[in-house]
This record gives structure tokens, C-alpha cells and sequence, in this order.
């Protein structure tokens, strides 16, 4: 059967492509640098956009200011994207406990606008005139007021672990580094539901499969609670112009830029202490809403990407087809079986090895759910991300346009 036969070596040909990101993973695990000696660490300013997260702030700041790095080289700017809630009251409250508990200080009265050197509060009401981009608006803004040779960025929904940032310096293993991706993976709780498992499987095989790009020198994926680069290639690619038309795309297309614009290297940082943990979404609605925002910046991947991007895509509708078929052609069985197979080979190349490395085993549990709800949920997100890229999103209150 023709169909069959096609469908199979689709299959066949995502299996390849996931088996050479695993092979890519484990050149990305193999690369791990030493520890560089403190004297040797650039100076780096972490920067954490913030909108309406006044739950989670204090605790972004708190692990941010905890890392194990030097004080006098590690810097914290957060940016209040127009708040509408407590988000500046919060750093504030960790800004006025920075300055009391330096030394020789005190008191700090309450119109005193010294500011501690190691937390700066931004605040960029202008954003609200803006239709897209807010966020990257404010990243650029930040970095402007940077002193940091390099640049971190995370999420104001998220914590990083204590040796976050020296891990990620750590990987800039010469001049020719210019931007380094790193771990991340969903906070699960103690009795998190199959959605929320199905979904950081999900989460944790895009982080891998980015993993394993950068590995094989074609970098696709990245994610924003946890980026590097360094503050000079930011300037000198002009930020973040040329894809600042768009409203997601601050960590997988800066990146992109780079590995695709530029001669200098992308590295991922395998250290599993170095996984920033954030939260999952909780309703159908808002994974829906996320999944359409990020895929609705594939229109600008490069060219070799998107020829990637459509290699997975006509798998996965052929999967879908011959699944929706079957009561009608039960000959397509075994062509459908062997898909099946052939996508939970690749799959699990990448998967696993990823979940023993980082720690996150217990997802694999999920596995199952996944391999059965995958193709189709793509394939509804990809459309849905497309018709975002036309009509706007929903995101932190606010209707975005693109």
C-alpha cells in the first residue's frame, strides 16, 4: 500500500532526525566545562522582565541574589514591564533590605532613592503604547543600563538553582562563544495529574531536542529562562532588530541570529545543577495559548529550519490521517504500528538519556499519553500559531498584536 509505505518512511526519517539530537545531547554532555576559578568569571548582569508576577518575583529575586558567584560580579536588573499589580513593591522590598543590610547603613527612609548596586528596579510604562514585543522591548532597555560583560536572562515566574549562573559563565569557553542556551524544566509539585506530566514531557523534550541541536552545530530551539550571551554580540546585532516585529522570540531567534548571522559559536550548558525550575500552566486554555505564541514565531526561523519544521509536520498529518482512517482502511494496521514504533524509537533516544541526566525520570511515566496526543496537538497548535501570527494572543493581561 502506497500510503502506508509513505507514512513509514516519514517515520523512519523523524527517527533519524531525533536520533541524531541525541547524538548531538551527548556531544553537549560530553563538552561540560571544568569550574573557571573565580578571578576568571566575567562580570554578569541577570536580567528578569516582569509583568503582573507578583507571586513569584520575590522568589525569582531571592534565587537570583543567592547564586554562587561573586557579589562584586553579579548584578540583578529587573524590569517592571507596566505592572498593574504589587511586582514593584516587591523588588523594592528586596532593594530596601539590600541597602540596610550593607554595612555603616542604618536606616533607609522611604524617599531615599539610593539604590543598591547589586539590584536595580526599571520601570518602562512607555511599553503600554506598544502592541508586540514587550518583552523584548524591555530586555533591550536592560541591557542598555547593563555593566555585565555577559548577560543572563530568566523568567520573573521562575527559580535558579545556586550555581545557575556560574554554570552558564562557565560555558563561554572562549571569545567565539557568544551565547550559550541552558536547562530548564517544570516545577511539578508533589502530586502533579497526567496533564501536567504530559505537558512537562513535553516541555523537557523541546529543551532536550534544543540540546541536541546545538550540538550538531544547528541550533533550533531555545527558552527563555534560561539564556546567555554576551553583551558586546547583543549591541553589535543591533538587539533584537529584525525580529522585533514579533512578540515571542527573545531566546530561540536572538540565537538564531547568532548561529546563523554571525561566525561565532552557540553552546548549551549540560550541568544539571544548573536547571532553572518554572511553573507549568494549569488549564487546557492557557497550554493552548502558550503553544500558539510559540509557534508562531517558525515564519522567521531560517530557511533550513523551516524545512525541518515541515519534515515533522507532514509526518505527523500522515499520522494523523492513516489513525483516522483506520475504521475504513484496517489495512493501514500494521503501516500504523510501525510509525508508531519508529516515532517512540526517536523519541526515547533523545528522552531518555535527557531524563537521566537532568534528573527528571519520573516524566517518563508520561511517555505513553505522549506518544498517543503528540501529533495531534501539534498539528492544532501549528495552526493555531498561524492564525495568532494574524489575529494577536493573549498574554499577561494584555492583547498583544502578533
Amino acid at each position: 500500500m502506497t500510503a502506508g509505505w509513505i507514512l513509514v518512511a516519514l517515520a523512519a526519517a523523524y527517527a533519524v532526525r531525533l536520533g541524531g539530537w541525541s547524538w548531538g545531547l551527548r556531544r553537549v554532555v560530553s563538552e561540560v566545562r571544568a569550574a573557571v576559578p573565580d578571578a576568571h568569571l566575567p562580570s554578569v548582569t541577570v536580567v528578569v522582565p516582569a509583568r503582573n508576577e507578583q507571586g513569584t518575583i520575590g522568589a525569582c529575586v531571592d534565587s537570583v541574589l543567592a547564586q554562587d558567584y561573586p557579589a562584586d560580579r553579579l548584578d540583578l536588573i529587573v524590569v517592571d514591564d507596566d505592572s498593574t499589580d504589587a511586582t514593584a513593591d516587591v523588588v523594592m522590598e528586596r532593594m530596601r533590605a539590600l541597602f540596610l543590610a550593607a554595612p555603616g547603613v542604618a536606616s533607609l527612609g522611604p524617599d531615599d532613592e539610593e539604590l543598591p548596586p547589586r539590584l536595580t528596579l526599571i520601570r518602562i510604562p512607555e511599553n503600554s503604547r506598544r502592541e508586540r514585543a514587550h518583552k523584548k522591548a524591555a530586555i533591550e532597555k536592560a541591557v542598555a543600563h547593563a555593566t555585565g560583560d555577559v548577560i543572563l536572562t530568566t523568567d520573573a515566574d521562575c527559580t535558579v538553582p545556586p550555581g545557575w549562573a556560574r554554570a552558564m559563565a562557565c560555558t563561554f569557553d572562549g571569545p567565539e562563544t557568544a551565547f550559550v542556551s541552558g536547562p530548564v524544566a517544570y516545577a511539578l509539585g508533589r502530586r502533579p495529574g497526567l496533564f501536567v506530566r504530559v505537558q512537562a514531557l513535553d516541555f523537557f523534550g523541546l529543551m532536550a531536542c534544543g540540546a541536541g541541536g546545538i550540538g550538531l552545530g544547528r541550533p533550533n530551539l531555545a527558552n527563555g529562562a534560561s539564556v546567555a550571551y554576551r553583551r558586546e554580540t547583543f549591541d553589535a546585532l543591533g538587539g533584537f532588530s529584525g525580529v522585533d516585529h514579533v512578540t515571542s522570540g527573545d531566546d530561540e531567534l536572538l540565537m538564531q541570529k547568532v548561529a546563523y548571522q554571525t561566525p561565532l559559536d552557540v553552546r548549551f550548558c549540560a550541568v544539571p545543577g544548573a536547571t532553572v525550575l518554572t511553573e507549568p500552566v494549569r488549564t487546557l486554555r492557557a497550554f493552548v495559548h502558550q503553544r500558539r505564541r510559540w509557534a508562531s514565531k517558525g515564519a522567521l526561523y531560517p530557511p533550513r529550519l523551516q524545512a525541518m519544521l515541515l519534515g515533522i509536520g507532514a509526518f505527523f498529518v500522515a499520522l494523523v490521517a492513516a489513525v483516522v482512517a483506520l475504521p475504513v482502511v484496517p489495512a493501514l494496521w500494521p503501516y500504523v504500528a510501525a510509525a508508531l514504533g519508529l516515532k517512540a524509537l526517536g523519541d526515547l533516544a533523545v528522552l531518555v538519556p535527557a531524563a537521566r541526566r537532568f534528573g527528571q525520570t519520573r516524566l517518563l511515566w508520561a511517555y505513553p499519553a505522549h506518544l498517543v496526543l503528540h501529533a495531534p496537538y501539534s498539528l492544532m497548535v501549528a495552526a493555531l500559531g498561524l492564525l495568532g501570527a494574524r489575529s494577536g494572543f493573549e498574554w499577561k493581561g494584555r492583547r498583544v498584536d502578533r
